[in-house]
């Protein structure tokens, strides 16, 4: 009897979901109006993690990161999770993920003067796409430049690939559009005019925290903290908020059209079988 209650003590002092004294540590990086450190609370989807994980009685810090090594920190173990990230094949053998947090799609942004359409991967032929280093864009895009249908042109960063549009150096950027459109209103503003997107997505999934292999009961933790706020209307809240305050009209549609009356339903992100 005394060991089985020492067994007990010891499940309570360490499991952190019963724990309301834990701190959970978030890499993420710069992608406002999701996440920024510009941002009051960090951004909405910080908001909606950091209330998530309160509910459960899990405190939150954030370290703003440039995000290569936001991944790296949490696979080395010295953070428990990061935000936001895509499922991938290559991810999910070394990662956990969360249940979904948001739908989002990237569109193709190209100059406002040069007439782009297209509806099949064929349309692209020829021209030269602008990447930024270790985002994930969807095989669709990837087997397309496999081929040589398009030329790929990676850089550092968003903003280095918008000026790279804006000076015609590539035809084409793969974007989140409520990303893009808070990019081009706080760094382009004299620039704006010279800017679309293509309505037709070239890829739609979802934004999920991700964790550490050793952080399955955190991970367990933020899904049940997530449904609560589902639940009770807090995560809408949030949303509508954010588009109130931090977005273009464009972006704004966008979001209401995406996540207001969006319901979590999405496939799980889990490790592909074993070969």
């Amino acid at each position: 009897m005394k060991v089985r209650y020492l067994m007990v003590l010891m499940f309570v002092s360490f499991s952190p979901t019963l724990l309301g004294a834990n701190t959970v540590k978030i890499s993420t990086g710069h992608w406002p109006p999701y996440v920024s450190e510009d941002l009051p609370g960090g951004g909405f989807v910080s908001q909606i993690i950091r209330e998530s994980f309160e509910s459960e009685g899990v405190d939150v810090e954030f370290a703003f990161l440039p995000w290569s090594r936001a991944l790296a920190m949490v696979k080395s173990g010295k953070y428990q999770a990061s935000a936001v990230w895509s499922c991938t094949e290559s991810r999910s053998r070394d990662f956990l993920f969360s249940s979904p947090l948001l739908p989002y799609q990237y569109v193709f942004y190209h100059r406002a003067d040069e007439a782009f359409d297209w509806e099949a991967l064929v349309d692209l032929k020829g021209k030269k796409v602008g990447l930024t280093q270790d985002y994930s864009y969807g095989e669709t895009l990837s087997g397309v430049i496999e081929s040589g249908l398009v030329e790929a042109d990676i850089t550092t960063s968003d903003a280095a690939n918008f000026k790279k549009l804006l000076l015609k150096r590539i035809d084409l950027f793969p974007m989140d559009p409520v990303v893009g459109e808070a990019m081009i209103r706080n760094q382009f503003a004299s620039q704006a005019y010279q800017l679309t997107f293509h309505p037709k997505p070239l890829r739609s999934s979802v934004y999920h925290l991700l964790f550490n292999a050793e952080s399955a009961d955190l991970r367990q933790a933020f899904n049940d903290g997530l449904t609560t706020l589902r639940n009770n209307g807090r995560y809408q809240a949030i949303i509508e908020k954010a588009i109130a305050e931090n977005s273009t009209p464009v972006a704004a549609q966008i979001l209401n059209d995406k996540l207001v009356n969006w319901d979590g339903t999405v496939a799980p992100c889990s490790p592909p079988p074993a070969e």
